[in-house]
């Protein structure tokens, strides 16, 4: 027994010295460094390479500190303290290693910290907006601000694993460490969901290209992938929004963009901080904003919280690139109907650029596909009876062009500060010159949108992020017509000459001024706040003058001319916990000059979450209008913008209220809202047909104010696999519209009611291949067939909208092959085709008092005749796009 006891100390006194003797070798080390914000991580990996130190550390709870100092001839335990001086850590040897360790005392005592951080895309460095981070351990989390931007206030333990997701990116899982002083943002790299590179094949995995967001009634789009919705344009950036549950996919005109029955004025299009007034090409085929130049698209369809304003229906926040970081990128693709180039890059290491511009070739080539589009959209000028070449100079034909532009330039002067310049422009013109046979027709058209906005952003600390913008916006409409048509009487050699002149001229101006700030107070409290200004100037006028044989059968004179100022403040709680996503409570005050009151319009929205799974959603709130759009039957330019003063037009004034749910699983998503609107102080233009006292039938343009209701539920299946998308889009509803001067002051349908709208959506991709296809069926919509007595009176039958258009339904298809030219480059050629069996679907059908109402009032025939507005008929598009 005493041999193994004097064993046992020769042993522990020979580990002794050979520590002692250990530890003694390592202090006479002597260190001579220099070094300048360089992890330190980095610092102990060079002392233990250099001086054969070793170190035994966490690495990612030491990689978020920094040191920059030097050492002149320093033992390795004055290093050690020096390197972490006021970091929390402390070190001890352990059998010739250093083991750095958090100090005891700084867990006890130290408050909890917060970790700030920017999210951006791998390759091309952009920040993303609204992209969603979780932490794993307790379920709360954040989301980014527009610039990518987020915090996670209250940390306790020493490092947490987070969870980072956003529409088109591979989700991404890592673990962080608490930051313990001020230091630079950690940035979340997320990669693009892309080509997978095999030998001799690009395998292509698919990904969702819709999401429902984590707001009420908000939807998201992947702007990459819109080029594979089948529609008209392959650069539409507003196209696939018709293919959501609550937006009318039955209009095929984003001027009709209506969003759970309300006009599409009522929408609030918000791009980079300025207001856009008119978002289409060619009458409304496709939009004019380019989806190569736009980095995030959302769709707020009701509900929507306190930050956004001035509209009673929807809102859909545009986001424009900021062009990419990393590298020069060059895009250019061209259709049948214009050519489009995209070049973007950095400017040094602080700044990017893009440049985005589109241009038709309509009015020097005219294509198979412009003549049945524009045929579609300006029936008026009756193109049917016309043989036009593609080339030539055909003096009957219309000359047509539109083109667009996007630029911006973004810098960042500092890790935590984004200051941007960005500019928009968008123009059509139409001139259209048929002298040679009757009826002789004169048209000239010039309308667009134009704006700048510019921006500065800075997240000050890990609780303070502020955003200011200024925006400037300008919409400019001049539209004239003029035709005259020689119409035989009967069967007699006597002809009467009829004549209409419509001309239409707007200018709009609207200056905004926003400055908006978000304190994150805890994890479960953020409080935003902002306050904006918007004013607007604008004069307008329409005349309409419509005459047989010089006798006027209606001669309408409208002039408007206003300065409009709209000053708000707006605030809202974000409250969110275990099992409640989020509770946002807030609310906005408006002063209008011309009304000279106060407008109060309290919001509230809800996400429940009793299981990861499962979202139960609400929301609900008072929404103000004070400028509007009066839309004119017939032609899609035909518009005039005015101001509510409560003389001449009421303030619009909508209460929303949504419900519903939300469930995702395994690639299922299941999206189900149930909502009702209340909307006063809508204006729609009535015709009105009377008989004078000298025995001559008129028509009067008259202005009615209209109070409507809609209710609905939508509904949204989508299911992803590996290499297919599909979603199924379902909506019933109704809508209805009241007035004391229409229908006896009953209520009566809207013109865009229907009860059910089913929209079906594929995509497949093989190989290099991808196959999409969409259709869309909508139940008859309501049309206006007025009866009149045979003393002109209205019959008793008649019910205002009482009579029910054909179903509405199509097929559009796609196809297109990509290969991969390079590391970064790529080319893609394919074909889509537009209502693929050429249904010939009637959008609408209004009325106007016939050419010659005296002679066929004699004859016992109408005196009013009706006009089918058809849809488009089957429409190829063939497109070609190379990348790199």
């Amino acid at each position: 027994m005493s041999r193994i006891r004097y064993l046992l100390i020769i042993s522990l006194l020979a580990g002794l010295t050979l520590q002692i003797q250990q530890v003694a070798y390592a202090q006479k080390v002597r260190i001579t460094e220099n070094y300048s914000n360089l992890p330190l991580t980095e610092v102990l990996s060079s002392l233990a390479s250099k001086y054969n130190i070793k170190f035994a550390y966490d690495p990612v709870a030491l990689n978020q500190i920094s040191f920059t100092g030097q050492f002149r001839n320093a033992t390795p335990d004055k290093v050690l303290k020096q390197l972490l001086k006021d970091s929390g850590f402390e070190f001890i040897a352990l059998n010739n290693v250093y083991v750095i360790k958090r100090l005891e005392k700084s867990i006890v005592k130290e408050k909890p910290k917060p970790i700030q951080g920017i999210v951006r895309d791998r390759i091309s460095g952009e920040a993303l907006p609204y992209a969603s981070i979780k932490v794993v351990d307790n379920d709360f989390g954040a989301s980014t601000n527009t610039d990518g931007f987020f915090t996670i206030p209250d940390v306790k333990s020493d490092s947490i694993s987070i969870e980072v997701q956003y529409l088109g990116f591979e989700p991404l899982q890592m673990r962080v460490a608490r930051l313990h002083y001020n230091s630079k943002p950690l940035v979340v790299e997320l990669d693009p969901k892309k080509f997978i590179l095999a030998d001799v094949e690009v395998v292509r995995n698919i990904t969702s290209m819709l999401a429902p967001g984590d707001r009420p009634g908000e939807m998201v789009f992947d702007t990459k992938k819109v080029g594979d919705i089948p529609g008209i344009s392959g650069i539409d950036i507003l196209a696939p929004l018709q293919l959501l549950p609550g937006v009318d996919g039955t209009t095929e005109s984003l001027s009709g963009l209506l969003v759970r029955h309300s006009p599409a004025d009522k929408n609030l299009i918000s791009y980079d901080g300025f207001t856009i007034y008119h978002i289409n090409h060619l009458f409304g085929a496709f939009s004019s904003l380019n989806s190569k130049a736009i980095k995030d698209v959302r769709l707020y369809r009701g509900g929507f919280d306190s930050r956004w304003g001035g509209r009673a229906s929807s809102v859909i926040e545009i986001t424009g690139k900021t062009g990419n970081e990393n590298s020069v990128c060059v895009d250019a693709g061209t259709d049948q109907l214009a050519g489009d180039f995209t070049f973007e890059g950095p400017l040094g290491k602080h700044a990017s650029f893009i440049v985005s511009a589109r241009r038709s070739y309509t009015d020097f080539y005219r294509s198979p596909q412009f003549l049945n589009l524009f045929e579609s959209a300006a029936s008026d000028l009756m193109l049917s009876k016309q043989n036009f070449t593609a080339f030539g100079f055909d003096p009957d034909a219309p000359s047509y062009l539109f083109y667009d532009a996007n630029a911006k330039i973004s810098v960042k002067p500092t890790s935590n500060d984004i200051v941007s310049v960005s500019g928009y422009v968008g123009r059509d013109r139409l001139n259209f010159l048929q002298m040679v046979s009757s009826p002789f027709i004169n048209e000239y058209a010039l309308w667009g949108n134009s704006g700048a906005g510019a921006r500065w952003a800075k997240q000050w600390n890990s609780w303070l992020y502020q955003n200011f913008t200024v925006g400037f916006s300008e919409f400019t409409s001049n539209y004239q017509h003029y035709d005259s048509t020689l119409k035989r009487r009967g069967m007699q050699a006597v002809y009467d000459t009829i004549v209409r002149n419509y001309a239409t001229e707007t200018g709009l101006n609207d200056l905004s001024i926003n400055l908006n700030a978000q304190v994150t107070l805890s994890n479960q409290i953020v409080l935003e706040l902002g306050y904006q200004s918007n004013l607007v100037s604008s004069n307008s006028s329409e005349k309409y003058y419509h005459a047989v044989n010089s006798l006027p059968v209606s001669d309408t004179v409208r002039q408007n001319d206003f300065n409009s100022r709209v000053n708000a403040g707006w605030l809202q709680f974000n409250f969110k916990t275990n099992g409640l996503k989020s509770l946002v409570i807030g609310g906005r005050v408006s002063h209008h000059n011309l009304t000279d009151q106060y407008y109060v319009e309290p919001r509230v929205q809800m996400v429940i979450s009793p299981t990861s799974k499962l979202d139960l959603k609400f929301a609900a709130g008072l929404y103000n209008q004070f400028i509007n759009r009066i839309h004119m039957a017939g032609n899609e330019v035909r518009y005039l913008w005015v101001v509510s003063d409560e003389k001449a037009f009421p303030v619009v004034k909508s209460k929303h209220f949504v419900t519903g749910l939300n469930y995702s699983s395994n690639g299922l998503t299941v999206d189900i809202e149930g909502y009702a609107k209340q909307t006063e102080g809508l204006s729609y233009v009535q015709t009105v047909i009377r008989r004078t006292s000298s025995n001559r039938f008129v028509e009067q343009s008259k202005i009615f104010y209209v109070d409507s209701r809609s209710f609905g539920v939508d509904v949204l299946i989508r299911k992803t696999y590996p290499n297919a998308e599909g979603w199924v889009s379902y909506s019933l509803s109704k809508a209805f519209n009241q007035s004391s001067n229409l229908n006896g002051g009953e209520e009566y349908y809207a013109l865009d009611d229907h009860l059910h709208e089913l929209k079906l959506v594929g995509i497949y991709k093989w190989r290099k291949w991808r196959m999409v296809g969409s259709w869309i069926y909508g139940t008859p919509k309501p049309w206006d067939e007025l009866l009149l007595m045979p003393n002109l009176t209205i019959s008793p039958e008649y019910e205002k909208n009482s009579s029910r258009l054909l179903p509405y339904h199509r097929l559009d298809v796609g196809l297109s092959y990509l290969a991969k030219l390079s590391v970064d480059g790529e080319l893609e050629v394919g074909v889509k085709v537009f209502n693929v069996y050429s249904r010939n679907n009637i959008l609408a059908r209004p009325y106007t008092l016939t050419d010659t109402p005296v002679a066929d009032y004699l004859q016992d025939k109408s005196i009013i005749e009706f006009h089918d507005i058809y849809g488009y008929g089957i429409t190829p598009t063939f497109f070609f796009n190379i990348r790199f």
